[in-house]
């Protein structure tokens, strides 16, 4: 099954909605090995994934975490710049609208999350970050009245309306973007494989319900070596024959998302989904 069009390629999970999916998300997703950073403090501390947005929609991601920071000096999407916490990079919101839409104009039939995790900034400016997106993408955003369609009914109600935008704060156009996407996260900077596997336990034993998106933190990041990769924590625990972890889940956030089975474990657990709903 190739990753870059694994939804479209798997019609039998139509029948759900977008927060009923379980969707491989990118942590980060703006802080990748391919941007550029500032000399202090050195790039492998903030960078979460290998390649572009482009990339790791192509690779199956589905929902891309965005944090965003305001620069007035810059110039229309350029204003929006990527950051990890606080620490800016070279991506910008008119890089992310890019390969998005160039994404969407070659798998036409994938659906995509941009959770606008943080938008940050006293002066962040909200106004014209509406019209950006609007201006931009919107004929690509689902409008919030459509949020409990399934995805089979998004399709019969537009042919380009594919991408979910959630973000923070009353000052967002909400009849394009949806509620904030809450995320379940360890609370600590730094967490261990261990302890990032006992902290999912704990959630996976009441996890939120399926009427409204949100994400688990699946990542582990020590001060020694920043983001680590757990491609086969992940694998193990994700695993449907080990837990039914991934079956409770909507998104699920993941550093170096080209690592891990987390696509096709996402792909099997939807199709499951599906059967269930269907009995």
């Amino acid at each position: 099954m190739s990753t870059n069009n694994w939804m479209g390629a798997t019609p039998a999970i139509d029948t759900l909605t977008i927060a009923e999916l379980t969707l491989p998300g990118t942590h980060n997703a703006g802080s990748d090995w391919r941007a550029d950073y500032p000399l202090s403090p050195s790039r492998h501390w903030l960078v979460c994934q290998h390649d572009t947005f482009y990339a790791q929609l192509h690779h199956g991601s589905r929902a891309l975490d965005i944090r965003l920071s305001y620069e007035a000096s810059a110039e229309g999407p350029k204003k929006f710049i990527l950051h990890h916490n606080g620490f800016r990079n070279s991506r910008t919101l008119g890089q992310l609208i890019n390969d998005v839409e160039l994404f969407l104009q070659k798998n036409p039939d994938e659906f995509i999350v941009l959770d606008f995790h943080k938008l940050d900034g006293k002066d962040f400016d909200h106004d014209y970050f509406n019209k950006i997106m609007s201006s931009f993408l919107g004929h690509r955003l689902i409008p919030r009245w459509n949020a409990a369609l399934s995805l089979r009914e998004l399709k019969r109600a537009s042919p380009q309306q594919r991408v979910f935008a959630a973000g923070p704060g009353i000052e967002l156009d909400h009849t394009i973007f949806h509620d904030y996407v809450s995320h379940k996260w360890s609370g600590t900077h730094t967490t261990t494989p261990d302890e990032l596997k006992a902290f999912i336990g704990s959630v996976m034993q009441n996890p939120p319900g399926s009427w409204r998106p949100w994400s688990l933190s699946a990542t582990s990041y020590t001060y020694l070596g920043g983001p680590v990769d757990i491609h086969d924590q992940l694998n193990e625990w994700f695993d449907l024959d080990n837990s039914d972890w991934a079956l409770k889940c909507n998104i699920i956030n993941v550093d170096f998302i080209e690592e891990s089975d987390l696509v096709e474990i996402c792909r099997i657990a939807n199709l499951m989904k599906a059967r269930e709903r269907a009995l």
